[in-house]
Protein backbone atom coordinates (compact mmCIF):
# COMPACT_ATOMS: atom_id res chain seq x y z
CA UNK A 1 0.00 0.00 0.00
CA UNK A 2 1.81 3.55 -0.83
CA UNK A 3 2.71 5.36 2.05
CA UNK A 4 2.19 9.00 1.39
CA UNK A 5 -0.10 11.13 -0.09
CA UNK A 6 1.47 11.74 -3.42
CA UNK A 7 2.14 7.99 -4.01
CA UNK A 8 -1.49 6.95 -3.26
CA UNK A 9 -2.51 9.64 -5.74
CA UNK A 10 -0.27 8.56 -8.52
CA UNK A 11 -1.13 4.55 -7.65
CA UNK A 12 -4.65 5.68 -8.07
CA UNK A 13 -4.16 7.39 -11.37
CA UNK A 14 -1.94 4.04 -12.99
CA UNK A 15 -4.99 2.19 -11.73
CA UNK A 16 -7.83 3.64 -13.61
CA UNK A 17 -5.67 4.00 -16.69
CA UNK A 18 -7.55 1.32 -18.53
CA UNK A 19 -8.63 0.65 -22.02
CA UNK A 20 -11.49 1.80 -23.12
CA UNK A 21 -13.11 1.59 -26.58
CA UNK A 22 -16.70 2.87 -26.19
CA UNK A 23 -15.88 6.68 -26.57
CA UNK A 24 -17.73 10.16 -27.94
CA UNK A 25 -16.07 13.45 -28.85
CA UNK A 26 -18.33 15.18 -25.86
CA UNK A 27 -15.62 17.77 -25.09
CA UNK A 28 -13.65 17.95 -21.29
CA UNK A 29 -10.71 20.08 -22.35
CA UNK A 30 -10.23 23.37 -24.98
CA UNK A 31 -8.46 22.27 -27.82
CA UNK A 32 -5.27 24.20 -26.64
CA UNK A 33 -5.42 22.65 -23.15
CA UNK A 34 -5.62 19.03 -24.23
CA UNK A 35 -2.85 19.74 -26.92
CA UNK A 36 -0.62 21.17 -23.32
CA UNK A 37 -1.40 18.26 -21.96
CA UNK A 38 -0.35 16.43 -24.55
CA UNK A 39 3.53 17.97 -24.54
CA UNK A 40 3.98 18.40 -20.94
CA UNK A 41 3.30 14.29 -20.88
CA UNK A 42 5.84 13.79 -23.60
CA UNK A 43 8.39 16.63 -22.19
CA UNK A 44 9.11 14.62 -18.94
CA UNK A 45 9.09 11.16 -20.48
CA UNK A 46 12.65 9.35 -19.73
CA UNK A 47 14.67 8.01 -22.39
CA UNK A 48 18.09 6.64 -22.97
CA UNK A 49 21.40 8.89 -22.97
CA UNK A 50 18.22 11.54 -22.69
CA UNK A 51 17.81 11.68 -26.37
CA UNK A 52 14.81 12.55 -26.61
CA UNK A 53 12.99 11.05 -29.72
CA UNK A 54 9.91 10.90 -29.43
CA UNK A 55 7.71 12.91 -31.36
CA UNK A 56 3.50 13.37 -31.51
CA UNK A 57 1.03 14.84 -33.84
CA UNK A 58 -2.58 15.35 -32.72
CA UNK A 59 -5.30 14.75 -34.53
CA UNK A 60 -8.66 16.34 -33.74
CA UNK A 61 -11.81 16.90 -35.62
CA UNK A 62 -11.85 16.12 -39.42
CA UNK A 63 -8.49 15.07 -39.02
CA UNK A 64 -8.92 12.28 -36.68
CA UNK A 65 -12.28 11.16 -38.58
CA UNK A 66 -10.24 10.98 -41.84
CA UNK A 67 -7.36 8.82 -40.33
CA UNK A 68 -10.37 6.19 -39.29
CA UNK A 69 -12.54 6.69 -42.04
CA UNK A 70 -10.73 6.70 -44.92
CA UNK A 71 -6.78 6.71 -44.49
CA UNK A 72 -7.11 3.28 -42.60
CA UNK A 73 -9.41 1.77 -44.97
CA UNK A 74 -7.43 2.58 -47.64
CA UNK A 75 -4.68 0.82 -46.29
CA UNK A 76 -6.33 -1.97 -45.07
CA UNK A 77 -8.19 -2.52 -48.87
CA UNK A 78 -4.27 -1.90 -50.17
CA UNK A 79 -3.62 -4.56 -47.92
CA UNK A 80 -5.87 -7.28 -47.56
CA UNK A 81 -8.80 -6.07 -49.77
CA UNK A 82 -12.51 -5.46 -49.03
CA UNK A 83 -13.62 -8.02 -47.33
CA UNK A 84 -11.05 -6.67 -44.59
CA UNK A 85 -12.16 -3.35 -44.40
CA UNK A 86 -15.70 -4.56 -43.85
CA UNK A 87 -14.71 -6.89 -41.22
CA UNK A 88 -12.91 -3.67 -39.60
CA UNK A 89 -15.67 -1.26 -40.17
CA UNK A 90 -17.35 -1.16 -36.64
CA UNK A 91 -14.05 -0.67 -34.84
CA UNK A 92 -13.05 1.78 -36.72
CA UNK A 93 -16.40 3.59 -36.68
CA UNK A 94 -15.98 3.23 -33.20
CA UNK A 95 -12.91 4.77 -32.89
CA UNK A 96 -13.72 7.64 -35.26
CA UNK A 97 -16.77 8.11 -32.84
CA UNK A 98 -13.92 9.43 -30.27
CA UNK A 99 -12.73 13.05 -30.17
CA UNK A 100 -9.33 12.47 -31.24
CA UNK A 101 -6.04 10.77 -31.86
CA UNK A 102 -2.44 10.84 -31.07
CA UNK A 103 0.10 9.49 -33.42
CA UNK A 104 3.92 8.62 -31.22
CA UNK A 105 6.54 8.25 -33.24
CA UNK A 106 10.36 7.60 -32.99
CA UNK A 107 13.01 9.61 -35.09
CA UNK A 108 14.60 7.02 -36.12
CA UNK A 109 17.71 9.62 -36.86
CA UNK A 110 18.22 10.49 -33.61
CA UNK A 111 18.37 6.58 -33.04
CA UNK A 112 20.91 6.04 -35.32
CA UNK A 113 23.03 9.02 -34.52
CA UNK A 114 22.90 7.41 -31.08
CA UNK A 115 24.32 4.09 -32.46
CA UNK A 116 26.96 6.15 -34.14
CA UNK A 117 28.15 8.20 -30.93
CA UNK A 118 28.42 5.35 -28.99
CA UNK A 119 29.30 2.22 -30.62
CA UNK A 120 29.54 -0.26 -27.92
CA UNK A 121 25.74 0.13 -27.43
CA UNK A 122 24.36 0.48 -30.72
CA UNK A 123 22.26 -3.22 -30.93
CA UNK A 124 20.26 -1.60 -27.93
CA UNK A 125 19.30 1.67 -29.20
CA UNK A 126 16.59 0.81 -30.94
CA UNK A 127 15.02 -1.42 -28.39
CA UNK A 128 15.78 1.49 -25.87
CA UNK A 129 13.55 3.89 -28.88
CA UNK A 130 10.40 1.75 -27.85
CA UNK A 131 10.75 1.73 -24.41
CA UNK A 132 10.64 6.00 -24.41
CA UNK A 133 7.49 5.70 -26.62
CA UNK A 134 5.83 3.65 -24.29
CA UNK A 135 7.08 5.68 -21.28
CA UNK A 136 5.56 8.63 -23.61
CA UNK A 137 2.49 6.96 -24.50
CA UNK A 138 1.20 5.63 -20.86
CA UNK A 139 2.42 9.15 -19.35
CA UNK A 140 0.21 10.52 -21.85
CA UNK A 141 -2.37 7.98 -21.44
CA UNK A 142 -2.26 8.46 -17.68
CA UNK A 143 -2.86 12.32 -18.14
CA UNK A 144 -5.71 12.03 -19.74
CA UNK A 145 -7.32 9.86 -17.83
CA UNK A 146 -6.73 11.66 -14.89
CA UNK A 147 -8.69 14.66 -16.70
CA UNK A 148 -11.50 12.44 -17.51
CA UNK A 149 -10.93 10.67 -20.83
CA UNK A 150 -10.83 7.43 -21.88
CA UNK A 151 -8.42 5.86 -24.47
CA UNK A 152 -7.22 3.07 -26.30
CA UNK A 153 -4.28 1.87 -27.91
CA UNK A 154 -4.12 1.01 -31.67
CA UNK A 155 -1.45 -0.26 -34.10
CA UNK A 156 -1.92 0.27 -38.03
CA UNK A 157 1.33 2.14 -38.65
CA UNK A 158 3.03 -0.78 -40.75
CA UNK A 159 -0.02 0.42 -43.06
CA UNK A 160 -0.79 4.32 -42.49
CA UNK A 161 3.12 5.47 -41.11
CA UNK A 162 4.15 6.56 -44.93
CA UNK A 163 0.76 8.15 -46.07
CA UNK A 164 1.00 10.26 -42.98
CA UNK A 165 4.03 11.31 -43.33
CA UNK A 166 3.26 12.44 -46.82
CA UNK A 167 -0.01 13.99 -45.58
CA UNK A 168 1.41 16.38 -42.68
CA UNK A 169 4.98 16.36 -44.50
CA UNK A 170 6.50 14.94 -41.73
CA UNK A 171 10.45 14.10 -41.63
CA UNK A 172 10.92 10.21 -43.38
CA UNK A 173 13.08 9.25 -40.26
CA UNK A 174 10.16 9.46 -38.23
CA UNK A 175 8.80 5.67 -37.15
CA UNK A 176 5.25 5.58 -36.26
CA UNK A 177 4.54 3.11 -33.05
CA UNK A 178 0.98 3.58 -31.83
CA UNK A 179 -2.22 5.65 -31.94
CA UNK A 180 -4.35 6.65 -29.08
CA UNK A 181 -7.54 7.31 -29.73
CA UNK A 182 -9.48 9.43 -26.76
CA UNK A 183 -12.38 10.39 -26.11
CA UNK A 184 -15.71 10.49 -23.38
CA UNK A 185 -16.15 7.56 -21.48
CA UNK A 186 -19.27 6.53 -22.38
CA UNK A 187 -19.23 2.71 -20.55
CA UNK A 188 -16.74 2.37 -18.22
CA UNK A 189 -13.73 -0.23 -18.68
CA UNK A 190 -14.89 -4.06 -17.20
CA UNK A 191 -13.36 -5.82 -14.45
CA UNK A 192 -9.73 -6.59 -14.92
CA UNK A 193 -8.01 -9.97 -13.53
CA UNK A 194 -4.30 -10.04 -12.36
CA UNK A 195 -2.10 -12.31 -11.62
CA UNK A 196 -0.37 -12.56 -8.18
CA UNK A 197 1.82 -10.00 -7.08
CA UNK A 198 4.56 -12.42 -5.82
CA UNK A 199 4.51 -14.29 -9.31
CA UNK A 200 5.35 -11.04 -11.08
CA UNK A 201 8.22 -9.67 -8.48
CA UNK A 202 10.29 -11.08 -7.13
CA UNK A 203 12.58 -9.41 -3.98
CA UNK A 204 15.89 -10.76 -2.44
CA UNK A 205 17.98 -9.42 0.51
CA UNK A 206 17.09 -7.11 3.10
CA UNK A 207 17.59 -3.39 3.65
CA UNK A 208 19.10 -1.98 7.08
Amino acid sequence: MASTSASTSFLQAIQNRRTIYHLSNKKILSDDALVKLVRQAVREAPSSFNVQSSRVVVLLGEQHTNYWLKIVPDALRASSGERAVEASKPKLEGFAAGQGTILFFEDMALIKGQQEAFPRYAPNFPHWSKHASGMAQVYTWTLLEAEGYGANLQHYGNLTGETLKKLYNLPETYELQGEMVFGYPETPAGEKEYMLDHERVIAYGHSE
